[in-house]
């Protein structure tokens, strides 16, 4: 399968994300409590997944990140969400990788989780579309390191973003200071964290803040597993 790694920020950048999975080892922070309703115990036995609807489970990022295959295994429709925000330029599908916890230290190992990085081209600028669950602590929490790496922002505002991530309820996009990168956490089938991280540039981006928190907001509304058989989406481009 593909290879993926956190990029390196560095011991500080480090010990912030340790510091942030210390904080949040256990959900329910925001008092949403939500496991989408289903009841189905947690990571488990996933018959919600049956269903086209059904939110994505920990369980199910898990079993995309060991086998990714060639196109993203999470069911978005960049180009449909591009379109639906506003946003002009050709959608290109680029590469497909995974990861899995390897390391005791790891920010994956630590929060039991694994990842999904699909590539777009859109016009000139480079997107990556993050799926990560967690099954401790926040899922945004893993990618810190990604996110300061793709944003270019200081400590103080990384460290700014992390608190603000906890506090985020289901849905609701949160743009970084530089306004290219957002994280949207999103509905699970049972219990965990799955989060999605756009990111659109690199330290900047031509599309305005309202654009990318839109198009982060569209395609969370879309998350959900494909079927094995399942053919690609509708309007792959523009």
């Amino acid at each position: 399968m593909g290879k993926w790694r956190i990029p390196g920020g560095g011991l500080t950048v480090a010990v912030v994300v340790a510091a942030v999975l210390a904080s949040c080892s256990g959900l329910g922070a925001d008092g949403d409590g939500d496991d989408g309703g289903r009841g189905d115990g947690g990571r488990g036995d996933g018959r919600g997944e049956k269903s086209a609807s059904a939110p994505l489970s920990v369980a199910a990022v898990e079993r995309m990140a060991a086998e990714p295959g060639s196109r993203c295994p999470v069911r978005y429709d960049m180009a449909g969400a591009v379109r639906a925000a506003g946003v002009h330029g050709a959608v290109e599908d680029g590469s497909v990788e995974g990861e899995l916890p390897e390391g005791a230290d790891t920010p994956l190992a630590q929060s039991d989780g694994a990842l999904v990085d699909c590539g777009y081209r859109l016009g000139t600028e480079q997107v990556r579309l993050f799926t990560v669950g967690v099954a401790k602590g926040y899922a945004v929490s893993v990618l810190l390191p990604q996110i300061q790496h793709d944003a270019g922002i200081p400590m103080d505002d990384l460290l700014d973003y992390a608190g603000r991530a906890q506090r985020a309820k289901r849905g609701e996009a949160l743009l970084t200071s530089s306004g290219n990168v957002a994280a949207v956490r999103l509905p699970v089938t049972g219990e965990g964290d799955i989060a999605l991280v756009l990111s659109v540039g690199e330290h900047r981006t031509r599309l305005s803040e309202e654009q990318v928190a839109d198009l982060a907001t569209r395609l969370a509304s879309q998350a959900r597993g494909r079927a094995p058989d399942a053919g690609p989406p509708a309007g792959r481009r523009d």
